[in-house]
């Protein structure tokens, strides 16, 4: 993949992640304090649960963290390794 491709599909990921934490930021402060039996569950307009109880908030909220995180490495990995192939190519061209 060229390293152009590596940067957007790494920013890509950062976007995700950073949406992502901030659906579990939006679902940790509405808690557990909502009307009726529950809430339907929406990221980036596709459906992720219609009716998630009201006590069961909280652990998507975690998910959301937790799939943030995971995003946020996996894009941070690929940033360090399209910049690693960048330096290696660089010494190869000068040696």
């Amino acid at each position: 993949m060229k390293p152009a491709y590596q940067w957007i599909a790494a920013s890509v990921l950062l976007v995700l992640a950073a949406l992502s934490a901030s659906k579990g930021t939006d679902l940790r402060a509405l808690g557990t304090d909502v009307d009726g039996a529950g809430i339907g569950v929406y990221f980036l307009s596709f459906e992720i649960n219609d009716r998630v109880a009201e006590m069961s908030i909280p652990a998507y909220a975690i998910g959301f963290f937790i799939a943030s995180g995971v995003l946020a490495m996996t894009a941070i990995g690929l940033m360090i390794t399209t910049q690693w192939k960048s330096k290696k190519r660089n010494k190869s061209k000068n040696a």
